[in-house]
């Protein structure tokens, strides 16, 4: 879970992971990248896309930066070593300003790969998750839910830019945090709910596996109180992650276990300095 003291914005849509991490030339690249070891003392952990088209990382273990990049809940990446989880890195990558944070994300897979000779491997497993459903009996979609036109699979290959409804570029989204409130707000320019199903992994600590039977992108606006990061002052603040779907999205997490495809770590490697 990042700790940040910074109302940082996460980008990228996050899609069905590959058995293996990508090599530059199989996958999109970023133009340069700095990796370095962080020796300091540790501090304040910050990650993100950002709209200039950069990656920025600071004070942060690789486990976290290979979640961030798969779109997966701790409980989704298996084995590595254990320094994996305990040194800490910094990296500045960057590419052309207006590169959709879809094709960042695989950039940043590309970089694992590449500087880490990071290898994955697909399996899965039994094991306890939650179903995302229709929080209606009656199967009527929410008015909060918009349908976006944007054709998302093929817009974040592209190197250009679009706004959605929303004010969110299209075919992204973003979690913000609120300083000094312990709020989250989740923005969607256009996201498939299987995305949000795995973004929503990171906040309730286990799988979320979408069971809406909604097809086609979305886009949305989500705000919780996420216990989480939060004081106990601030219990009363805002709704839960729970309720929140609910009350704001028409949607519900409900308790569910079976197989969940989750990635292990076959290899990987200290980077060498730049």
């Amino acid at each position: 879970m990042m700790r940040t003291a910074l109302a940082l914005a996460f980008f990228g849509g996050v899609g069905v992971f590959s058995a293996q991490a990508p090599t530059q030339q199989s996958a999109p690249a970023f133009e340069v990248a700095s990796v370095k070891a962080d020796l300091g003392p540790e501090g304040t952990q910050m990650w993100g896309f950002l709209p200039s088209g950069r990656f920025d990382a600071t004070n942060t273990q690789l486990r976290l930066l290979i979640q961030n990049a798969y779109g997966l809940s701790r409980d989704r990446l298996l084995g590595g070593p254990g320094w994996i989880s305990t040194e800490r890195f910094d990296i500045l990558a960057s590419a052309p300003e207006g590169t959709p944070e879809g094709r960042m994300q695989t950039m940043l897979q590309t970089l694992l790969a590449d500087r880490f000779k990071l290898v994955l491997r697909k399996e899965a497993r039994e094991m306890a998750a939650y179903s995302l459903i229709l929080a209606r009996d009656d199967g009527r979609i929410d008015p909060a839910l918009l349908r976006a036109s944007a054709d998302c699979d093929s817009l974040r290959n592209q190197s250009k830019m679009m706004v959605g409804k929303t004010g969110q570029p299209a075919c992204s989204w973003r979690v913000m945090r609120h300083p000094g409130t312990g709020m989250r707000t989740y923005q969607s320019g256009g996201v498939f709910l299987n995305e949000l199903a795995n973004t929503l992994s990171s906040y309730v600590g286990l799988p979320v596996i979408n069971d809406t039977g909604l097809g086609g992108v979305f886009e949305f606006e989500l705000s919780w109180l996420d216990s989480q990061t939060s004081a106990p002052a601030l219990a009363n603040n805002g709704p839960s992650l729970f309720t929140a779907l609910q009350e704001q999205l028409g949607l519900r997490l409900v308790s569910s276990r079976g197989p969940i495809e989750v990635l292990v770590i076959d290899s990987v490697e200290r980077p060498t300095p730049n």
